[in-house]
């Protein structure tokens, strides 16, 4: 009587690490299933490029020292990258400009790295999370950032640095962009937290006896949180500013409906959590402006994703550039 066959041993799934690298912290986690598990977090050291990525290895090493060595890693960082080569081309609020960061890295960690853009992650995290393959993501901060995935892959543009959807102009003779941008009138300029305090504190101004302008009085200019505050409190400047916000942020989603024709805008960022003093009001502007037959085939939403976007992302591009690499050896 012949000896049964030992079942062959199931095969490990490869391990892939997504980081998220921001002004104020740096995040690094195992993504499996397109969830984040037990996310590391480091305070950024911002002092010098050198101590930054001291930082970031610091990061990946807790979460390897966990989980074991990955297959992959995914860097999203604020910053205009590269794509192919993972060098950061300019970068404003961290100091990376002109880092090799995938060469820097992989020496460091010993594994392959890919860089990326955070907005870029954060879209193929939200494209993940809903299921969809073309999706427009915009997140509203202290600036405006976002992502564009096309029939289900990061569209970067010619090297990497397209798709700064922040920077679309959106009203020709608007204020000056208070970011990294030469423009005026781009979304950036009228709807991000910066936008929201400039025109706060404007109004202010021209009104010294209103909660606006008692701000204005008391410390020079009106936070976008203080904005925010009065607007629940029910102060009739406060919820006018926040309905032409939305009214503007509508604007831009009609462009991004009629340019890319997605299955799904969706809205992220701090600003988002408010969304409830804003959201109505950009829906409703982006469909009397978007083209009607396009409006009835895409939704505009809220994301789901929530502050891991940026983790996960990374993850999901780490996983799907080493797909890719064994397709390429394979083939």
């Amino acid at each position: 009587m012949g000896t049964a066959e030992a079942a062959p041993a199931a095969l490990e799934e490869p391990l892939f690490i997504g980081v998220d690298v921001g002004g104020t912290k740096v995040a690094a986690s195992v993504i499996g299933g397109g969830r984040a598990q037990q996310v590391v977090e480091h305070p950024t050291d911002l002092e010098s490029g050198a101590r930054l990525l001291d930082g970031i290895e610091a990061c990946v090493r807790e979460v390897m020292s966990r989980k074991g060595a990955p297959a992959a890693i995914g860097v999203g960082v604020p910053s205009q990258v590269e794509f192919s080569t993972g060098r950061v081309l300019a970068s404003v609020n961290i100091p990376l400009e002109g880092v090799p960061l995938r060469e820097e890295l992989g020496q460091r960690l010993g594994a392959p790295v890919h860089v990326d853009n955070d907005g870029n992650c954060a879209a193929l995290a939200e494209a993940h999370a809903v299921g969809a393959r073309h999706l427009v993501m915009l997140t509203l901060g202290t600036g405006v950032g976002g992502g564009l995935v096309l029939d289900g892959s990061i569209y970067r543009g010619a090297s990497g640095l397209g798709a700064e959807l922040g920077h679309l102009v959106i009203e020709i003779d608007g204020p000056e962009c208070p970011g990294n941008c030469p423009n005026r009138g781009c979304i950036e300029a009228l709807c991000s937290g910066l936008a929201l305090e400039r025109d706060a504190s404007e109004l202010g101004r021209a009104r010294p006896g209103s909660p606006l302008g008692r701000l204005v009085a008391e410390h020079g200019r009106v936070k976008g949180r203080d904005t925010v505050r009065l607007a629940r409190a029910g102060d009739a400047d406060a919820l006018a500013l926040l309905d032409e916000f939305g009214r503007r942020l509508g604007v831009a989603i009609a462009v991004v409906l009629n340019a890319f024709e997605p299955e799904r805008v969706a809205i992220g960022g701090g600003l988002s959590g408010h969304a409830d003093l804003f959201f109505q009001t950009a829906r409703r502007e982006a469909t009397a402006r978007a083209l009607p037959m396009i409006v009835a085939r895409s939704q505009v939403e809220l994301a789901l994703t929530g502050a891991a976007a940026g983790v996960i992302g990374a993850g999901l591009l780490a996983a799907q550039e080493h797909a890719a690499n064994v397709a390429g050896v394979a083939a």
